[in-house]
């Protein structure tokens, strides 16, 4: 019996007959590459598929045009909505320092960039390239991408050699860029003999900011007591307002039944013999009560004991409590537990005099009534559904696709806005909008987060394999300067930054150094600024300069290309 012919699969002929599994095995191998550790140093998803694409593009492989910038524009969409509620909020407390500090960084990071291009005979596409990759800035890229397609609308051959070397340029200084800072950011401080820890103690007593010891967070507990005849003899007929039960403990009364009837009390009710009450506070709370409560009081109803405890993420909408004090909300004294605060993604201090930016996420516990109540008052709870409101979506990016055709004509100077910077001004109006009006754009985080990962993930695939075709010519060629280049704008900007906030704007070296980790985008470098001050305090510099940043390196990107 004949034995059937065997099956011959050709996967590279595969792979370059289908780009759509081209760029799922790049990601998948990309982002496997990202998750390895070298010490406790992990490259990172996007330098993971930016050196596995290089590898295929020097292999040949290549994707139809066009489907790289499909993946730009969610990215660069994206990010304007996430920095939409809070671009802003840059202009209260500190605002004019992180203004000058991220416009700072970026001057010097541009015009070192241009002096290095001069000194080693860059093209604008190298230029461009350098100054996006020293920066790890996405942004800058494609804001640099964008304006080499309008300039040399006209040159194809000129505009292909041009991206080409943007592509090469940014993939040799990318992961040195990002090193350079990480090694910048944790040796800066021993140099310059500033001890973060007690820095960020110093801020935190400044501001009123809790340290870490009394920023644990409990979750409040559903206790039943039974009120004796010696208890209801000590309260001498006061109502529960003149007990003031919170005021002493912290614990406020949630439910009382009286001769078998539940109800929720107010605070002209009086407490009688007899009467079984459920008080909500946190552990200690429930220790400070009066000891005529707790020995041998305590009862076990399961409908008293029923109330729906929730945990909720509110939205700070009202502007009456925007730009105040945490305090002014009064959710203790509401019966209200906050857990957290997270603003821009990166979770804040938890202290009573932080001041409150619109959009901040406020996670709070409570009993459902009370806590859907407060709401109201200042905000919204966020929506938990899982449907994205694509009708919003779809009309915010065809806004910003017409906002980038728009062209400014100065003598013979014609400056289009490109399509990079109109959808993350179009981006930063959606998240606004979003903030104001939650019925309008709603999108779910994590749909937020895929779109915005997968469209980075895939421009990095296109913009590594068109960089990978003769990556190790090019490395031959002029890999030793770039990458030296590529050093120089990563770290010098930085260094020159922390000079300035600290001398000219005398601010606070761990939240400079903060701001500077967000003037650079870079949250890995944030995450090891929090560890060396033992502190979430950075993060408030962070939130400040990250908004304003992603724009003005879109600007940058493009400046580099049209003005140099």
């Amino acid at each position: 019996m004949p034995r059937p012919a065997a099956v011959t699969i050709n996967l590279l002929s595969l792979l370059k007959q289908s780009p759509e599994m081209l760029i799922f095995l790049i990601l998948g191998i990309g982002l496997l590459i990202g998750k390895l550790s070298i010490g406790s140093f992990k490259p990172g998803a996007t330098i993971g598929v930016l050196i596995t694409a290089l590898f295929f593009g020097e292999m040949g492989f290549t994707l139809p045009g066009g489907i790289e910038s499909i993946g730009f524009m969610l990215f660069i969409f994206c990010v304007g909505i996430e920095a939409g509620p809070h671009f802003f909020s840059a202009f209260l407390r500190d605002g004019k320092y992180y203004v000058a500090l991220s416009l700072f960084l970026t001057a010097c990071a541009v015009l070192l960039s241009v002096l290095l291009s001069r000194i080693f005979g860059f093209d604008k596409g190298l230029t461009a390239g350098l100054l996006a990759g020293s920066l790890t800035s996405t942004p800058a890229l494609v804001g640099a991408q964008e304006a080499l397609r309008n300039l040399f609308a006209g040159d194809s051959a000129q505009l292909s050699t041009m991206q080409d070397n943007l592509g090469v340029g940014y993939a040799l200084t990318y992961l040195f860029g990002l090193i350079g800072l990480m090694v910048v950011v944790r040796y800066l401080p021993s140099i310059a003999r500033v001890d973060l820890v007690d820095e960020a103690k110093t801020i935190a007593r400044e501001r009123g900011i809790d340290d870490s010891e009394n920023q644990k967070v409990y979750l409040p507990i559903t206790r039943a007591y039974r009120v004796s005849k010696e208890l209801v003899e000590a309260f001498e007929e006061q109502n529960l307002r003149e007990i003031g039960i919170y005021r002493r403990t912290g614990c406020y009364i949630g439910k009382i039944r009286r001769r078998g009837i539940l109800a929720v009390p107010t605070g002209d009710a009086v407490l009688q013999e007899g009467d079984e009450i459920a008080l909500i506070g946190y552990p200690d709370s429930h220790a400070m009560l009066d000891p005529l409560f707790r020995e041998g009081s305590e009862v076990f109803d399961r409908d008293l004991l029923d109330l729906q405890l929730v945990t909720e993420d509110i939205v700070l909408k009202n502007d009456h409590y925007v730009g105040k004090h945490l305090t002014e909300l009064n959710l203790t004294e509401k019966g209200i537990f906050l857990n957290r605060i997270t603003r821009s993604q990166i979770e804040m201090p938890v202290d009573r005099d932080i001041i409150l930016n619109k959009g901040d996420v406020l996670r709070v516990s409570g009993e459902k009534r009370r806590v859907s109540d407060e709401a109201n008052r200042f905000g919204f709870i966020s929506i938990h559904s899982k449907v994205t409101d694509l009708v919003a979506f779809s009309a915010f990016l065809i806004l910003g696709l017409f906002i980038g055709k728009i062209a400014f004509q100065i003598n013979t100077f014609q400056y289009l806005i490109g399509n990079a910077t109109g959808l993350l001004i179009s981006g930063i109006m959606m998240g606004y909008v979003r903030a104001m009006h939650p019925t309008i754009g709603h999108i779910p985080d994590a749909a937020l987060r895929l779109l915005k990962d997968m469209g980075l993930q895939v421009f990095m695939v296109g913009i590594g394999l068109k960089a990978g075709q003769g990556i190790f010519s090019h490395l031959s060629a002029i890999g030793p300067v770039m990458i030296f280049s590529g050093l120089l704008v990563g770290t010098v900007p930085v260094v020159l930054s922390y000079v300035f906030g600290r001398f000219v704007l005398k601010m606070n070296p761990a939240l400079l150094l903060g701001a500077i980790t967000g003037a650079r985008t870079c949250a890995p470098a944030m995450e090891t600024v929090n560890d060396l001050s033992n502190s979430n305090i950075p993060s408030l510099g962070y939130v400040g300069t990250y908004a304003l940043a992603n724009v003005l390196f879109t600007f940058a990107g493009s400046i580099i290309v049209g003005v140099f």
